[in-house]
């Protein structure tokens, strides 16, 4: 570790102590070593706090406080950092050797720019992976697709991040950052590499299976497009493609619903999802709501 600090990895984390040990020692495992960990423990009831003290250091931090969900703790570890750029980690995601080294370079081929990216891969437990990153020469103007990166492939530059802290409004939790990143797209060029240093972990905690109550998933989507589309500059970014953005989070929500048999809702959805954009007809998630329409139908 030299005198200075080039970044901050920032974990928020929430009752994950049977996880977060995997996470810590792939970033001590990083080739380059000018970082510091800040852990943020958003109030957690398990035996996190133990699990962390043989971590710490002069470069592993620990803070814990209430539980107010991972917005409030992003930002709280944000104000915390010394680094020169910020890379939000979940506690169950996984650095390769080569995460912090790629990052560096490509911080010095673009410059220092105001955030990058750097590829990611989609990957189960037991180490399948189902999907790996390829970015498009536009990452900005294609935001209105769908979120194109992960939290913990993106760095922000820290006087950047502390100026455009994450959402912390909880009904949002779970779109937060794609909500952020929509923000950052409409004022600053996001920059990439395609190289993959990172792996978004999917496992059951992460999902939304067997939903048992449907509200939680609505008011943050509804929450996510009221924000998105209220917001001048992210909707000047999107243009003439703002009513696709919000047909496709509409449909996203009635595909979530129908498949957890919540039918009428679903429907409800779909119909909002409908009525913003006829372009509807040609997305997937179209034809993956009438499969479980059908399917909840004859069953």
């Amino acid at each position: 570790m030299t005198d200075r600090i080039i970044f901050s990895i920032v974990i928020p984390t929430y009752n994950r102590a049977h996880l977060i040990s995997r996470t810590i020692e792939s970033i001590l495992a990083q080739t380059f070593k000018d970082f510091e960990i800040i852990i943020v423990d958003d109030g957690s009831t398990d035996n996190t706090e133990e699990v962390i003290q043989k971590y710490l250091s002069d470069s592993v931090h620990y803070y814990k406080k209430k539980n107010e969900e991972r917005a409030a703790a992003r930002n709280f570890g944000a104000l915390k950092a010394q680094g020169k750029y910020i890379n939000s980690f979940d506690s169950d995601d996984i650095m390769f050797p080569d995460h912090l080294e790629a990052a560096y370079q490509t911080m010095i081929k673009f410059g220092s720019p105001e955030l990058f990216t750097l590829g990611f891969q989609y990957q189960d437990d037991s180490g399948h992976v189902f999907f790996k990153s390829h970015y498009s020469s536009d990452i900005n103007h294609d935001m209105y697709k769908g979120n194109q990166v992960v939290v913990c492939s993106v760095f922000v530059r820290k006087d950047i991040a502390i100026a455009n802290p994450y959402n912390t409004d909880r009904d949002l939790s779970g779109s937060e950052d794609f909500e952020l990143w929509l923000r950052l797209s409409a004022k600053y060029k996001i920059y990439s590499s395609d190289h993959i240093t990172v792996a978004f972990i999917h496992h059951l905690e992460r999902s939304i299976i067997a939903m048992k109550d449907p509200g939680q998933l609505i008011r943050r989507y509804t929450k996510f497009i009221q924000y998105t589309t209220s917001n001048k500059e992210v909707v000047a970014l999107m243009g003439k493609n703002k009513d696709v953005f919000v047909m496709k989070n509409y449909l996203l929500l009635s595909v979530d619903l129908i498949n957890n048999n919540f039918k009428d809702l679903g429907i409800k959805y779909l119909k909002l999802a409908m009525a913003n954009s006829p372009k509807i007809v040609f997305e997937r998630g179209f034809y993956a709501f009438i499969k479980h329409y059908l399917r909840h139908f004859f069953s």
